[in-house]
């Protein structure tokens, strides 16, 4: 059942556009201080070079063997972009103008679509000015979003994409709009296939409808247009590679090679260490961390802590529902799923690959009466000193 829409008062106004102009001030910053690259056009924007090969018509990246630096599979002679394709068509009308494109102002367009998105998803909820304005700062600039956010590269882009059009499906899925809920969430897959987790689980709502209120007619309605998403995503997959859950990844000459191939349970232990790995300061006081494969993601990620604190509050207090016991399964399920795969993101600051995990946190807080105290305040401010310093480290490497 949708919650009783709240009021969108000049608060509410005020808060998310302070919210939206940090994140700008932020990124501006950041890209000032890596030689003002805002407006530069990404080396590692697949996806524009996608785009550009479909309006020439072709599904192959022609002369790919001139992108030695890029993830590009092989297959049957030909290179193919190993990447879901939702985010190429988001570039098809820059691939159409033709100019020098931007990437890296994009990836920060999607960062501002993202926190827009937390934002209204915790107003929704009838959360105050001041608790929509903590979890959408905590989300983007306090965490590992705000790293990918400053980089145009296709991993990045596709990830913040995912994240974007997962806390907008879980908006509208509140506002119990399921048609456009479960569209944005198949976009999402379209960007990365994980996101398929989130979205099953939030279509258990019409499924139940139609189970027990005989709504056949909504369930059909809110599964046609994931259902149609999945028939282009299988198709383009068939036709590139014969299989429609082919994405391309299994032919990347990297994971070819590998003995175990790019997913299997040899790889869960090793990568499970590296999340357990930790900060460290050297005896010049300096930190030191790795940059390959990620550490502890409560450092990077503390909203994941916040996160811990609540559910250990309401334990205590004998609130906890069956509903965050699955949340919680869930987003063990999604790092267990993730730490299936060779690399756990390869060079980063954090760990990236737990950024796709985080609806299921903030679902957790949009359930509940929250309000952030000074610890949590507190906490937000350390996170984005820290994420920021983050993304400024790696800027210089």
């Amino acid at each position: 059942m949708a919650l009783q829409k709240p009021r969108f008062d000049r608060y509410h106004a005020a808060s998310l556009a302070g919210c939206l102009a940090l994140f700008a001030l932020a990124i501006l910053l950041f890209h000032s201080l890596a030689g003002g690259t805002l407006l530069a056009q990404n080396p590692y924007d697949s996806y524009l070079l996608q785009a550009k090969n479909w309006l020439e018509g072709s599904a192959a990246i022609q002369n790919g063997e001139a992108y030695p630096w890029l993830e590009l599979a092989v297959y049957q002679g030909e290179y193919y972009l190993s990447f879901p394709p939702v985010p190429s068509l988001l570039a098809l009308p820059w691939a159409a103008w033709g100019g020098a494109v931007p990437s890296n102002l994009l990836a920060a367009v999607y960062g501002l679509f993202a926190a827009a998105g937390v934002y209204l998803l915790f107003w929704r909820s009838g959360k105050t000015p001041e608790t929509c304005a903590f979890f959408a700062l905590f989300v983007t600039l306090g965490s590992n979003t705000f790293w990918l956010c400053t980089s145009g590269g296709v991993w990045m882009i596709a990830q913040v994409l995912a994240l974007a059009f997962c806390v907008w499906g879980c908006f509208f899925w509140l506002a119990g709009r399921d048609v456009p809920a479960f569209f944005l969430l198949a976009l999402a897959v379209g960007c990365r296939p994980f996101s398929a987790l989130l979205a099953v689980l939030l279509f258990l709502r019409p499924v139940y409808g139609a189970l027990t209120q005989k709504r056949w007619a909504h369930l059909a309605a809110a599964g046609a247009l994931p259902c149609l998403v999945a028939l282009a995503l299988g198709w383009y997959n068939w036709m590139r590679f014969g299989s429609p859950l082919e994405f391309g990844h299994n032919y990347l000459p990297e994971f070819m090679r590998a003995e175990n191939g790019q997913f299997s349970l040899a790889y869960l232990w090793p990568n499970l260490k590296n999340l357990l790995r930790p900060v460290t300061l050297t005896e010049t006081l300096d930190l030191s961390f790795p940059v390959f494969n990620g550490f502890l993601p409560l450092l990077a990620d503390p909203i994941l802590l916040l996160w811990c604190a609540a559910m250990v509050r309401a334990a205590k207090k004998g609130s906890l529902s069956w509903r965050d016991g699955v949340l919680a399964a869930c987003w063990l399920a999604s790092v267990v799923f993730l730490c299936l795969h060779r690399t756990l993101g390869g060079w980063q600051f954090g760990a990236r690959y737990l950024v796709d995990t985080l609806p299921f946190v903030l679902l957790f807080f949009v359930r509940r009466r929250w309000e952030a105290g000074p610890a949590a305040r507190g906490l937000l401010l350390a996170a984005v000193l820290f994420n920021f310093y983050g993304a400024a480290y790696l800027a210089v490497r």
